[in-house]
């Protein structure tokens, strides 16, 4: 995947003047903003970003195309994995600052095994696909279909989850009534369904392109299981919050809230930033990053993370769950700052943060 670096670093001049040249942007987003935040202008932070190298990450993208990490003097670095698991032993490891597209499941695993993580935002809800043969697609009609069957999953995915908690709410003993087996990475998933070495793909939103170009069919969708389920979750080593309060990290969040509004009001710009590392036509990337079940939103929604913990536990997924307090490795505090600093600083679009804001406190508060 193509790294996205931002290299250059405004100057004063610049920075004082760049309200005026995103007047013109075509974002829906006001560019007036008051001065009570000129002096986060002094200092420029590095942040090296890990997420999946499959599609990218959609507000990351946005984020970078439109700018908004050079107006909070952000200089981001994108490196891409191929598995959740590889991404977060690099960002226990101190090889990346933060995780994005990494899921939920996997970050509250590594945290029941003593990884000192802090979850700070969010970035997608739902939109993984359940895979097929196209000549097996009529099978399935309902959760009772898959007994007997051998279900294809990512290890440590949220999706996979998703699907163990929808069986077991459904009377469904996923440990004896059929077989679930566990791949590292989404493209081994897909190979083992094409192959026929397993029935079933509990697969990843990141895998959706290559399903497509192998006619695999999509007989449901994590959403259908659970409709409120999170993925994807910004995630950091709690020791780096303690610089200069998290100013980098809540001003990274400050990036993503805007990229969210863009993504959603100009799905055409969406697009246009997945292409500088999906290298297809505009059609192909639109099905991607614009598919309806994919919801972004950098809200922590930490009400929807500890349900998961407490399916984790439920289901036999994760130990020692029980001497772990989750609430200490969510960080609410960052999101909550950084959506008080937009409604000051762009005083035209405050109705809109105001509405975030209403959202943040429904679904953490």
């Amino acid at each position: 995947m193509k790294r996205l670096v931002k290299n250059n670093v405004k100057s004063a001049l610049i920075a004082l003047t760049a309200a005026v040249a995103l007047a013109g942007c075509g974002t829906g987003q006001s560019a007036e903003k008051t001065n009570s935040n000129e002096s986060k202008e002094e200092k420029t932070y590095e942040l090296k970003i890990g997420y999946g190298q499959g599609s990218g990450a959609a507000l990351f993208d946005v984020a970078d195309h439109e700018g908004f990490f050079e107006d909070e003097n952000l200089k981001v670095e994108g490196v891409g994995f191929a598995s959740s698991a590889d991404g977060l032993n690099a960002l226990e490891a101190g090889k990346i600052d933060l995780g994005m597209t990494f899921g939920t499941a996997a970050p509250l695993t590594f945290i029941s095994g003593g990884s000192n993580f802090s979850i700070i935002g969010g970035h997608l809800e739902g939109g993984h696909p359940i895979l097929v043969k196209e000549e097996n697609k009529e099978q399935y009609k309902s959760l009772e279909d898959y007994k007997g069957k051998k279900v294809g999953t990512i290890r440590m995915f949220t999706s996979d989850i998703v699907f163990r908690s929808a069986l077991a709410d459904a009377g469904i003993d996923w440990k004896k009534d059929l077989e679930i087996i566990e791949f590292k990475t989404g493209g081994d998933l897909l190979q083992a369904v094409a192959s026929g070495k397993v029935d079933v793909a509990v697969s990843a939103g990141s895998t959706y392109l290559k399903a497509k170009e192998q006619n695999l069919a999509v007989i449901g969708w994590s959403n259908d299981l659970n409709p409120t389920h999170v993925c994807c979750r910004v995630v950091t080593r709690q020791e780096l919050l303690s610089e200069d309060n998290g100013e980098a990290y809540k001003r990274f969040l400050k990036a993503l809230i805007r990229a969210e509004r863009v993504r959603n009001e100009h799905p055409e710009t969406a697009v246009e930033a997945a292409k500088t590392h999906l290298k297809l036509d505009d059609e192909t990337v639109d099905s991607i990053v614009n598919e309806e079940h994919s919801h972004y939103s950098p809200d922590p929604n930490s009400k929807e993370v500890k349900k998961m913990w407490e399916q984790m536990q439920e289901i036999g997924y994760i130990e020692n769950a029980e001497e772990i307090d989750i609430n200490k490795y969510i960080n609410l505090d960052l999101y909550e700052r950084a959506l008080n600093e937009l409604i000051k600083e762009y005083p035209e679009d405050q109705d809109y943060y105001q509405e975030l804001l209403e959202r943040f406190t429904k679904q953490n508060l």
